[in-house]
């Protein structure tokens, strides 16, 4: 074992802090780091892994971080299938720092990512978190490498995941690849998207099997058939595949060029998770980015190994607000995704896929693992960069909020699991609901595609264009549903995701197109902290008002072809509900009563009260049970909401009483919890 940590000390450093060994294997010479932090004071950390003699050399670093201040030198081990110098198994990750690349040598960093469900027909975007140190090509981001399909590896071990053995697959032009005898990859399908541009056909590149893509860019490929080549018009088998990559490891900064509307395929390009909110607010060096989309298909559907033969789309991820208290891993600012559309109806009612999208259960998409390829749409022209600065470690699939684009119920959540993440290496779940006030609706299309779109609610929104809250649609069905948005004198845009500040009175523009006539269900299906009473649909040509709400409600509605972006609203008040106001005093204190909420905010610190029908409040108390009064306000108004601080208050069960200007009173318990 010859492993050997370089320093070029200044005033003061500190030595690397090596917490555990554990299981060194002398006779494969295996060091198996638990935890690796190297750290220094005005000094440049380094790592470098050679063999010993004619003995191989390598670091396996298992489900953990191994931290390298400044760069790694790697040589190749004599043996070919141990021919890597550092292996990152079971989420383990390596995470650099500096703003270029100073990594050299020609051996290998070996590191795992797997597609499950996949079959001979289904796409997955990538983006390789290292190049090919054999790559000639000029050295545009610093000592990193270009990719090609010649980095890629299959697990050959016992326990696949589990050790060092690997061979490179092996490429075919034909149109199918497979699993039997070695990993086949078809490089037919292998494409990259490095201009923005379009989902046009020209817009892609083939990739095949040169060393062309530059690091940074991401590249579609077509999965592998279970067992040997898929005979003519064989469906393929679904199952879990797993890749390796082998090359130089990818550290320093990336440009990715962005084009006003556009999209450029790029992704994550590192070893490591990469925090996309970080990413985004980084400014003003990535203003130009807009929005992330998020390939996804059907991949129980095959058949075909064009995008139109097959149910597909694009998921639409916005991180939401910049994420300023330092602490990547608390769970809040995760950001809101619609999934794809092609959620199917069919005519008895029954459906196809999954109530989420084939993206899965978990749609929080803030860190994004090992390999992911993004869509990346720009808001203007000019290039964005993807720093070191932006990585971070997070477990991928062990709590929400990092996860490969995969099918529904592979990262064991279920639909209704929508809790933040909580530290990576934390075993305590996180249950604290950090999503912001949102209306999740489905258009559902003659009862075919299904649009996903999400309504939420921030208070520092407006009704224009919100940088980071509002999603831009992809476009991507021919019947669709959209909010059209856009800032004054501007062109109203279509977007799936609109962030909204809420106001009981306003009308939200909600707009179709469709290509012939066709029927159209709108359903609620979802609602998280809803500030609002009633939701409707408005039909200001008709003068209608169409209740919605989840499990109940739905409106339908038969639409000649045509662009309908200015006669339909989303409302919450409808001029009607008037005629169906109770009578008697005992039902109209029910229905004060049924129309004001509470909820105690503990991770802020706060009492929030909704009073979405603008009833006039006399006063506010809070109580504890000893029967003290702790709060006490006068004369709030008919405001829409309130909060009150209650950081201040002990742990407890405290009793709050409001009284409106007609004398109802309403009373909730508040259970407090400041730790």
């Amino acid at each position: 074992m010859n492993i050997i940590f370089k320093f070029k000390p200044s005033k003061k450093v500190l030595l690397p802090h090596i917490k555990a060994f554990k299981n060194c294997k002398n006779m494969k010479n295996l060091l198996l780091f638990s935890t690796l932090l190297l750290t220094s004071v005005g000094a440049m950390a380094q790592l470098t892994v050679k063999p010993n003699g004619t003995a191989d050399s390598y670091v396996y670093v298992n489900n953990e971080v191994l931290y390298v201040a400044q760069d790694v030198n790697l040589t190749p081990n004599p043996t070919a299938a141990t021919e890597a110098s550092i292996y990152l198994r079971n989420n383990a990750q390596l995470i650099q720092s500096g703003a270029t690349s100073s990594n050299t040598g020609d051996g290998f960093l070996s590191v795992q990512q797997n597609t499950p469900v996949t079959n001979s027909w289904a796409y997955y975007y990538w983006c390789s978190p290292v190049g090919n140190p054999a790559a000639t090509q000029a050295m545009t981001y610093g000592n990193n490498k270009n990719f090609g399909l010649r980095s890629m590896y299959e697990d050959t071990n016992a326990v696949p995941g589990i050790g060092t053995s690997a061979r490179q697959t092996t490429l075919i032009t034909g149109d199918n690849g497979y699993t039997n005898p070695a990993l086949t990859i078809s490089k037919r399908w292998v494409y990259t998207h490095e201009v923005p541009g379009t989902e046009a056909g020209e817009d892609y590149n083939r990739l095949n099997g040169s060393n062309y893509a530059l690091p940074g860019w991401g590249f579609t490929m077509k999965g592998v058939n279970v067992g040997t080549a898929p005979a003519p018009g064989d469906p393929g088998s679904n199952h879990d595949q797993l890749y390796e990559f082998r090359g130089r490891p990818n550290s320093g900064s990336f440009t990715i060029d962005m084009g006003n509307g556009l999209m450029t395929l790029s992704g994550n390009p590192y070893p490591s998770a990469l925090d996309l909110n970080k990413l985004y607010w980084d400014l003003p060096d990535n203003q130009e980015l807009g929005t992330f989309w998020y390939y996804d298909e059907d991949r129980t559907v095959t058949g075909s190994h064009n995008y139109n033969g097959k149910p597909y789309g694009y998921g639409v991820y916005t991180p939401g607000l910049e994420d300023t208290d330092g602490d990547p891993y608390d769970g809040d600012n995760m950001g809101s995704y619609a999934a794809a559309p092609f959620y199917i109806y069919k005519e008895d009612g029954t459906t196809v896929g999954t109530s989420t999208g084939p993206g899965g259960a978990d749609q929080n998409k803030r860190f994004a693992p090992v390999g992911q390829g993004i869509m990346f749409m720009g808001d203007a022209n000019g290039p964005i960069t993807i720093k070191n600065s932006h990585r971070v470690f997070f477990k991928e699939g062990v709590l929400p909020g990092s996860i490969f684009q995969r099918p529904e119920g592979e990262n064991n959540t279920t639909e209704n699991d929508l809790s933040g993440p909580t530290l990576s290496t934390s075993t305590t779940p996180q249950t604290v609901d950090y999503r912001p006030a949102q209306l999740r609706l489905y258009a559902i299309f003659d009862r075919a595609l299904t649009r996903d779109l999400l309504l939420t609610f921030y208070d520092q929104a407006t009704d224009g264009y919100d940088r980071g809250l509002d999603g831009r649609s992809p476009r991507d069905l021919k019947a669709d549903a959209y909010f059209p948005v856009g800032n004054d004198n501007e062109p109203k845009l279509p977007y799936v995701i609109n962030a909204v500040n809420y106001d009981v009175n306003k009308q939200i523009p909600f707009a179709f197109t469709l290509d012939k006539q066709t029927d159209i269900e709108l359903r609620v299906k979802e609602e998280v902290k809803k500030p609002y009473q009633h939701v409707y649909l408005y039909d200001s040509q008709e003068n209608t008002y169409k209740a919605l709400a989840i499990n109940g409600a739905r409106v339908t509605l038969t639409l000649p072809e045509g662009v309908y972006e200015n006669r339909f609203f989303i409302v919450f008040r409808s001029p009607y509900i008037k005629l169906d106001t109770p009578k008697t005093e005992v039902e109209r204190t029910e229905l004060v009563r049924a129309n004001v909420t509470f909820f105690q905010n503990n991770p802020q610190h706060q009492l929030e009260i909704r009073n979405p029908e603008g009833y006039t409040i006399k006063t506010a108390s809070v109580y504890d049970m000893s029967g003290k009064l702790v709060i006490s306000e006068k004369n709030l108004g008919d405001d829409n909401k309130y909060s009150f601080y209650t950081g201040n208050l002990s742990d407890g069960v405290y009793l709050v009483k409001l009284m409106t200007s007609d004398d109802v009173s309403i009373d909730y318990k508040a259970i407090v919890h400041n730790q």
